[in-house]
């Protein structure tokens, strides 16, 4: 398997991987919002304001001219949060080697990317239409205000609410965002942007010396910030602060909502660091509890009980926890917990079969071996990498998955602990 080549210059960090494995050529600009540096709301409107243009040196039109000459097809935006950290990510894909001029077309999108990036500092103003502004702030408001819909994400945010992430706090960000937007603030919330680490990740049939001298001399003006950094100590901006309130572990919590059925949220906290010796084995425990179709949660609750119509489970590596989320009717609420329970306590037991355990890491080999065949998905685990500062590699993991035992998945479960149990209760059901 093929690794990227590195090289970094204060903030901003170029990955080449030269690769014939692929037919397009692969650009990820990724934009990392460090421990609410940056109040998420409003990062998330300046990076689409800069990303979305309408205004400026390129309105809409210009951009989608830009981006066919270029061959590419189109330009994707993400957003995620990896533990305390946000991340941007903006995609661009070119034709490679198949078709000629494929270095000129790569060249000019990494140029594109730098002018949307880096347009407001180098015409020295932050010059978006107030349309545009509403328009992304009501977006914005819409992304944080999850509805009855995304029922998954509310109660799996009530838990992380609990655990003490401050970032999940959606009403606060909002209001955040709309002081900043009322207090013209958005200029100086760009430029800290600007000194966020950023990293360029190019995959496809390229020479990593030129391209990577290519992309630092094209995103150069990035330096100019930094040096502006360096002359403040500390930002003029307020930081966004943190609060790590912690309760009772296990505490169950129950939350009325007009919904339809139960929905149940049941987060543990791991133990288990990512890239660590047992961070395989708690991998492993992943797929047998609830992470695939063949796992026990499904094949015991939903296939055999019928009692749910979807049951997961999640691992968040930043934040060292597992979720397993499910809906299910009412009358069998408490007898889903108990069966969450009881499956946990199995493999905590070491009651797992050779043959059971051997699909498992054949399981997971095949999802990371065909995932590591997507660009996007190595490019991910890259990121992971370089936020967790690990080394381990996707071969590594993969022979450290073949050789794990029964004994050691059944070490991390029984080092796992239950922190809270989250159910958004139907109103329609309740009486007092």
């Amino acid at each position: 398997m093929q690794s990227f080549i590195t090289e970094q210059r204060n903030q901003l960090s170029v990955h080449v991987m030269p690769t014939r494995q692929y037919v397009s050529r692969y650009i990820h600009l990724s934009i990392v919002n460090e421990q609410g540096r940056i109040p998420p709301a409003v990062f998330m409107v300046i990076v689409r304001l800069l990303f979305n243009p309408r205004r400026g040196s390129l309105d809409k039109r210009q951009l989608h001219q830009r981006l066919w000459t270029c061959y590419t097809d189109g330009l994707g935006c993400d957003f995620e949060y990896k533990g305390d950290a946000q991340l941007a990510s903006i995609r661009l894909r070119t034709p490679g080697s198949v078709l000629p001029w494929s270095e000129t077309r790569t060249k000019d999108a990494l140029e594109l990317l730098a002018e949307l990036l880096l347009g407001p500092v180098s015409n020295d103003g932050f010059d978006f239409d107030e349309v545009q502004v509403q328009e992304e702030t009501r977006w914005a408001e819409h992304h944080a205000g999850y509805d009855v819909s995304e029922w998954d994400k509310v109660v799996r945010g009530r838990c992380l609410e609990w655990l003490g992430y401050a970032e999940q706090g959606r009403d606060g960000e909002l209001e955040k965002l709309r002081d900043c937007v009322r207090d013209g603030e958005l200029p100086e919330w760009y430029r800290e942007m600007l000194r966020c680490p950023i990293h360029i990740h190019i995959i496809g049939d390229v020479e990593s010396d030129p391209m990577t001298a290519h992309v630092l001399a094209t995103f150069r003006t990035l330096d100019e910030m930094e040096g502006a950094a360096d002359d403040k100590q500390t930002s003029s901006l307020p930081r966004d602060p943190r609060t790590a309130a912690r309760r009772e572990e296990g505490e169950l919590m129950m939350e009325l909502m007009d919904v339809q059925q139960c929905k149940i949220n049941v987060a543990f906290a791991t133990g288990v660091d990512y890239g660590a010796s047992n961070y395989p084995a708690l991998f492993l425990f992943h797929s047998l509890f609830g992470a695939t179709p063949a796992s026990r949660l499904q094949y015991g609750l939903r296939e055999q009980k019928q009692w749910v119509y979807q049951i997961y489970s999640t691992l968040d590596d930043y934040r060292g926890t597992l979720h397993v989320t499910t809906g299910t009717s009412s009358g069998y609420a408490t007898e889903v917990l108990e069966a969450i329970d009881a499956e946990w306590l199995k493999l905590c037991n070491g009651d797992i079969q050779e043959r059971e355990l051997h699909r498992a890491i054949q399981n997971v080999m095949h999802y990371v071996q065909v995932g590591y065949d997507l660009p996007e998905q190595v490019v991910d685990l890259h990121i992971d990498r370089l936020l967790n500062q690990v080394s381990m590699t996707t071969p590594q993991f993969l022979d450290a998955i073949a050789s794990v035992t029964s004994e050691q998945v059944a070490e991390v479960a029984s080092g796992m602990k239950k922190e809270v149990t989250w159910i958004l209760y139907p109103e329609s059901e309740y009486s007092a």
